[in-house]
């Protein structure tokens, strides 16, 4: 294949990536990027590195900048000097909201994972929220197109933002997980050993509803609830366990290595998500591919994340929450669900990149 003929290079924007859920997708994308195509990776979060065996030639060109305001201005710098030097075929992909693409010479496509920020604010501080007012205003103003994880994201979008359906097209990430179980952390190995059973919660951010199920506790007695605090523990959860009296029952987990992590909730009763916001609801797709009951909160995102086939609280409160668990752990084992993978997803993705601003073409293979 001559030079003329070769597959564009695509430069991908991390500067808007933090810890959670978005650095999976970051990972993810790059592990299942097309094998022959040339991806330089810009202000990757500072501790990440690419995944091993990308099939795609993959070049980690910077890490974020320490502090946020030169972190930015980094990503901007670099993305000004590489779009400058790439020829006009090259493609650029933010992989979220960052006013970093303001230094691109070409277009920019984003993608917007949630719009939480303005209607699921509180527990933000003003300085979070101003940062991500200017970063999704760029972003809307900058891109050429807009890629939304999920219909509800992009009606968000719409309704905010007033942008235009043929700017925007929906996106689902996969759900595959491609580590080989390892083993839980030792207090649930023991507790499976012992006969006991746990629920597994996502619990690393104010809003994923774990007070929910703390006050739910009570209720669900014999059952330990283990919270994946991802390494950031949240205040109010320790202050409702003391509020529930029931310490001996909960265990708040650091982060886990991937492995681990897959031992931890394809051994779980059920797996929790009863979040007051959700962009997507990814670790809620993961559970259910992993074969594990999964009940989710009213949110119409998780909704859409789990295909309907998790059990779906009527209210955020406690004993929605206790009927849910119930119905859950009821139900005859269901056949494994595929759901959608990573390679397909990614597929989807290099698809959308590449479709002219406005086509609809590729918005088929959503679902696939």
């Amino acid at each position: 294949m001559s030079a003329a003929e070769s597959p564009p290079s695509t430069v991908l924007d991390a500067s808007g990536v933090g810890p959670g859920g978005i650095t999976r997708v970051l990972t993810e994308v790059v592990r299942h990027w097309p094998a022959g195509r040339r991806l330089l990776v810009v202000a990757a979060p500072r501790a990440w590195q690419p995944p091993s065996g990308a099939a795609a030639e993959v070049e980690l060109v910077s890490h974020q900048a320490a502090g946020r305001a030169r972190a930015i201005g980094a990503a901007a710098a670099t993305l000004r000097g590489l779009t400058g030097r790439l020829g006009r075929q090259a493609r650029v992909l933010s992989m979220s909201p960052s006013a970093a693409i303001l230094g691109s010479r070409l277009p920019v496509t984003t993608v917007v994972h949630d719009l939480a920020f303005r209607l699921w604010p509180r527990d933000l501080s003003t300085a979070v929220r101003q940062y991500r007012r200017v970063s999704y205003g760029t972003a809307v103003r900058r891109s050429a197109r807009l890629l939304c994880v999920s219909a509800r994201t992009r009606h968000d979008l719409h309704g905010l933002y007033q942008v235009p359906e043929e700017r925007t097209a929906v996106w689902h990430p996969g759900s595959d997980l491609d580590a080989v179980p390892g083993e839980p952390p030792a207090p649930l190995a023991e507790l499976s050993r012992r006969g006991g059973s746990y629920l597994v919660i996502a619990g690393h951010a104010p809003h994923k509803g774990v007070e929910l199920a703390l006050d739910a506790l009570p209720e669900l007695p014999g059952i330990v609830l283990a919270v994946l605090t991802g390494g950031r523990r949240v205040d109010r959860y320790e202050a409702a366990v003391r509020r529930a009296g029931t310490a001996e029952r909960v265990l708040f987990l650091d982060h886990l290595p991937e492995p681990q992590y897959v031992a931890t909730v394809a051994g779980a009763a059920a797996f929790l998500m009863p979040s007051h916001f959700e962009g997507y609801g990814l670790p809620a797709a993961e559970a259910l591919r992993l074969g594990t009951p999964t009940v989710i909160s009213p949110d119409p995102a998780l909704h859409e994340a789990t295909d309907g086939r998790a059990v779906r609280m009527t209210s955020w409160t406690p004993e929605a929450l206790v009927r849910a668990v119930g119905e859950a752990l009821a139900r005859p084992a269901a056949p494994g669900w595929h759901g959608r993978s990573w390679r397909t997803a990614t597929a989807h993705l290099v698809d959308l990149l590449a479709a002219p601003t406005g086509s609809r073409g590729v918005d088929a293979r959503v679902a696939g």
